[in-house]
Parts: structure tokens; sequence; C-alpha cells
């Protein structure tokens, strides 16, 4: 976990006060200095949080160290609150149009069902599409050992940070232009260094409306309210 370990390391001092703390379906939220996301990353077994009830009266260190645990629940909220730490800079807008350039005539490969992937399988030269639970035409995630090597662009899922398989498949992709998608990115220089091309996440405009939508069961990130896509460039670009 040496990505995860020097996220925190980045962030070690930074000792605000916890704001709030919201855990819905399928997003997770920390408030401290900024408000920060993060996909709520369940799993099948029996979810036991600590602190579960008094979260928000935590500090900061106990929840961002949360990254390194193995239970994804409380990864989701370590990323998040880490997210809370790091204020959300970059060109305001949606990768997609930076995608779908770089994509034409290439091999690309999707880490996560992103909803536009079949609009770049349609102008690439090969695609493929990466989930733990594969459907008709995708591939299972352990494909990544050979898919990544040789793809052009990665697309990555920043939920891939919180099960602890982005490092792994950053290293993987580093022939290629890495692109870690989603709201659960940190905009982190940490990532840059790792092996990340292009971070694109979400800066909060509106907590109110971010904390409806997470805690009244929205799942689809293009539904959150309160969010504006946002995207840093390695400035090797």
């Amino acid at each position: 976990m040496k990505l995860e370990k020097a996220l925190l390391k980045s962030i070690n001092g930074i000792e605000p006060r916890v704001k709030g703390v919201w855990i819905g379906l399928a997003w997770t939220a920390v408030e401290s200095n900024f408000v920060g996301i993060s996909h709520t990353y369940n799993s099948k077994t029996t979810i036991n949080i600590e602190n579960a009830g008094d979260l928000s009266s935590c500090t900061i260190s106990n929840l961002t160290k949360r990254i390194l645990s193995w239970q994804p629940l409380e990864a989701s909220i370590g990323v998040a609150a880490i997210n809370s730490l790091i204020e959300p800079l970059g060109e305001i807008g949606n990768i997609k149009d930076f995608i779908k350039d770089k994509s034409r005539g290439k091999t690309v490969t999707f880490i996560g069902r992103f909803p536009f992937y079949a609009d770049i399988s349609a102008i690439a030269k090969k695609s493929y599409l990466l989930e733990i639970n594969p459907e008709s035409h995708e591939f299972p995630s352990f494909s990544c050992e050979e898919f990544l090597p040789q793809s052009d662009i990665n697309v990555i899922s920043g939920t891939a940070l919180i099960n602890h398989s982005l490092q792994r498949l950053l290293e993987l992709g580093q022939n290629g232009i890495n692109i870690v998608l989603g709201p659960t990115t940190p905009f982190s220089s940490v990532l840059f260094e790792f092996g990340a091309d292009v971070l694109a996440g979400v800066k909060v405009t509106n907590k109110q409306k971010l904390v409806k939508s997470i805690t009244q069961g929205v799942r689809k990130s293009s539904l959150i309210n309160g969010l504006k896509p946002i995207c840093l460039f390695k400035k090797t670009r």
C-alpha cells in the first residue's frame, strides 16, 4: 500500500475539525477543510464501522488512516476524509472529450463501467471493459495484467484506490496514458508520482444538495447534485 501511505504522508499534520460524515448507499462524504467524497464500497460481509453513530466526533487523522483498511466501507471513509483535506484544483469540464480525442484508432482499456464506454469503443481500434463482476462482452478485473500493458489509453475508476488495486493498475498502464476518473479521485500530486497522467474528479459546489443526494439514495454519479467536474493534468502533458 505504498500509494495509500504516500497519500497519508502528504496530508500528515493537517488536523482540522471534522464537521460532518455522511454515508449513503452509493456515496460517502466527509467535511473538514473541504467536502470530500468517495464511493461507498460495499461488500457482502457483515459491516461493522468503528465509531458508528459518532464518526463526526473522530479526529480527521482517525478517519484518514482508514484508507489502509481491508474493510471496504472503512476504506471508503478514509478516502473521503483524505479528499476533504485536499483543495480540488483543476480545469472545469468533463474529461470525456479529451478521452475521445486521444482514443481514435487507439487501444483503450476501461477499469469500471463508465456510461460513455460505448462511444469510445465505436472510435477506438480496440477497447476492453474490465469489471469485478463482468457482464456480456466484459472482462474480469484480473485480466488487467494482460490488457493494460498493451493499451494506449487507460481509464481507471478512482474506486480502485478503495480496494487497493490502483497502484498496480497504474504500474501496468505505464506504457499508455493513465486517467483516474470519478468522484472518488483525490486531486493529489501523489497519484502523478505513482503513474497517473490525468486526474478527473469533482469539486463540491453545494454541500446541502450533495448531502441530500447522498443520503437519499442517489447511485449514478451524474445524478448527484452539488458537484462540478474538474480535471487536473500532469505538468509534463
